[in-house]
């Protein structure tokens, strides 16, 4: 048990508390930023009271999670911002699990589930427990010391447990009584008194949490030694000729499939005019189906590699050959789900769909390569590694590259190849598009046409957009803040582009009338 439980209390509910501030009724932002080094800072200090020293590995996490935590404060677009959030509490949790050992980079991809989920067990029961144990205690003649701070803090555990008994009572009370109800609600905002309550019981709730998730990051768990990388998790039950028979007939269905079709997965063009598919039919015709097949070849490959017996040195040389031509063939299929994605995306643009799909592609190749180089060098165990290694590239791309940054560059360059630009699509984008429109509009080699149209996507986002000054500072995004700047600072020259309001933001070219946003599904 810690030395000083009161600090673990404290420092939880003030976390639980700084949470209620920041993020109730307010928009994701630069809050979320803040939380969490509230919540990083103190776990550090309460280690350190406690005499504990986190592990190097774990100040890498902690660096890790502080650069996902800022995403929602810096981009806009909504995929980018949720897959930052998931990928900072996870870190939470795996720094949690992993506060002192270290042991993360030589996690299994077992131990890696095993250790998330006993983390949020950890956060779940210890804080119950805290009181539960410790020390033998003394015997009942011998004279206790007084403990500081023992009365303070059974007053505050009797006003947790008491204000929401009271606060009930009252409720039913001035609803038996209008005089009384009249007098209370001068005192009190009575109409708001559920959301307290409800706000009241989950700030004691994640309070209770981070209590247990601070005690199990700082106090001893079942694996202190590091695991054992390469050690299997199951123990090998299926022989080698099962296995061998298995990958050979999956090796020999791919290159089979790569063989007869290697014209129509690389034909493009020429296929599209043959079969009379359109573009879309073509791209769509089989691509989910493909991937699918790549996520679950991974999948068989990870099912044998934990299974299969390879008791002789022939057996872990074929198994390794097999293993190696079935990935060979999966990025065969990845390849061939990449070119369908790029003819897609000549004929008709890029959405965000579409530009999720290419960073997915690239992430899944990058890891079915360092699979491949993992059975090659009998490093299997470090699949897990590889495995958060790739989510945590997809997680780091996406803010990077500026997804709708890049959807917007890519089709203005489309624009200028002389196809059409949809402007609705462009002003139904986050603000994260403002900048590369704005550069674009005021560079003099950019065709009339094509600024014409940049000048109206503009007009319309400063019609919709409102200044981010008058938000509550907890959501604030500097991306919004951008692009608010740029908007005014080009006011003058966009107000020449007639924006009109009346059953939607619109204007009007060449005759006829554009809605500024396009309703239609933007994730295509």
């Amino acid at each position: 048990m810690p030395k000083h439980k009161s600090w673990f209390w404290l420092a939880a509910l003030a976390a639980a508390c700084l949470f209620d501030f920041l993020c109730w009724k307010k928009p994701l932002g630069i809050w979320f930023s803040i939380w969490i080094a509230a919540l990083l800072i103190p776990g550090y200090l309460l280690a350190w009271r406690e005499g504990k020293k986190p592990a190097a590995a774990s100040v890498v996490i902690s660096l890790l999670i502080l650069g996902f935590s800022f995403v929602p404060a810096w981009r806009t677009e909504q995929m980018t911002r949720f897959v930052s959030v998931m990928l900072a509490m996870g870190g939470l949790l795996l720094l949690s699990a992993t506060f002192l050992n270290g042991h993360w980079p030589f996690y299994r991809l077992w131990d890696y589930v095993s250790n998330l989920f006993g983390a949020i067990g950890g956060g779940l029961s210890r804080a119950i427990l805290l009181g539960s144990k410790g020390s033998t205690p003394p015997p009942l003649d011998t004279p206790q010391p007084p403990k500081k701070g023992k009365h303070a803090w059974a007053v505050v555990r009797g006003l947790l447990i008491a204000l929401p008994v009271v606060a009930i009572l009252a409720l039913l009370l001035s609803s038996a009584d209008p005089v009384f109800g009249d007098w209370l609600a001068r005192i009190l905002n009575l109409e708001r008194l559920p959301e307290y309550l409800f706000r009241t019981f989950y700030v004691i709730l994640i309070g209770g949490f981070l209590v247990g998730a601070y005690l199990h990051a700082i106090l001893p768990n079942k694996q202190q030694e590091r695991p054992e990388t390469n050690k299997p998790v199951l123990k090998p039950f299926l022989g080698w000729t099962e296995s061998a028979v298995i990958l050979a007939l999956v090796d020999l269905l791919f290159i089979s499939f790569v063989f007869i079709q290697v014209r129509y997965l690389f034909g493009g063009e020429a296929n599209i005019s043959e079969t009379g598919y359109t573009y879309s039919e073509y791209a769509r015709k089989g691509f989910g189906e493909l991937v699918a097949v790549a996520v679950i070849s991974l999948g068989l490959y990870l099912c044998l590699s934990t299974v299969a017996k390879r008791e002789t040195r022939g057996s872990q040389v074929g198994f390794s050959i097999l293993s190696v031509l079935l990935m060979a063939n999966v990025l065969v299929i990845l390849a061939s789900s990449l070119q369908r994605l790029l003819l897609y995306e000549d004929a008709y643009g890029f959405s965000q769909l579409r530009t999720y799909t290419h960073v997915f592609i690239f992430c899944l190749a990058g890891l079915i390569v360092v699979t491949m180089l993992l059975e090659l060098f009998k490093r299997r165990g470090y699949f897990g590694l590889a495995l958060l290694a790739t989510i945590i590239a997809f997680g780091v791309a996406l803010p990077v590259m500026n997804v709708n940054g890049f959807i917007a560059a890519k089709n203005i360059a489309r624009a200028e190849a002389g196809e059409d630009l949809d402007v609705p699509h462009l002003v139904s984008l986050s603000s994260d598009v403002v900048p590369v429109m704005v550069e674009k509009f005021n560079d003099p080699a950019t065709p009339a046409d094509l600024k014409e149209d940049l000048g109206y996507a503009l007009a319309c986002r400063m019609k919709m957009t409102d200044d981010p000054a008058q938000q509550p500072w907890q959501g604030f995004k500097l991306s919004e803040d951008r692009a608010w700047t740029l908007l005014q600072q080009n006011k003058s020259v966009l107000s020449q582009y007639k924006v009109m309001d009346g059953g939607g933001w619109h204007y009007a070219k060449d005759g006829e009338t554009i809605s500024c946003v396009s309703y239609m599904d933007m994730m295509d």
